[in-house]
């Protein structure tokens, strides 16, 4: 585990005009290990542009932190940021496996 990533959480707050827009806030910052799932990438075209998939891996190790994650979050590192499809438990409470998409356009 010798990435660092930052698991974020989506919350509604006012902005400028005091309409309530979308922002990204930090949930945890934790060391993981990224696994890179080869072979599996797609590309299609959609409405005319470029769009690409790459499912990625980070695993983590289990905290009170990190216990409240769930997929409406999302991964953030090397400044891109990865949608979460699934969280899976790894052993009794030792660790979670944080299954990820990144999508380019």
């Amino acid at each position: 585990m010798d990435r660092r990533i930052t698991l974020q959480r989506a919350t509604l707050a006012a902005n400028a005009y005091g309409e309530r827009a979308e922002t990204w806030g930090t949930l945890a910052t934790v060391w993981a290990e990224i696994q890179y799932k080869e072979g599996s990438g797609r590309e299609a075209v959609q409405s005319d542009q470029l769009y690409s998939r790459q499912p990625v891996h980070f695993i983590i190790r289990y905290s009170s932190d990190v216990a409240s994650i769930r997929p409406s979050d999302r991964v953030a590192y090397n400044s891109d940021n990865y949608q979460i499809e699934a969280i899976q438990e790894i052993g009794r409470r030792e660790g979670l496996r944080i299954v990820t998409t990144l999508r380019g356009e």
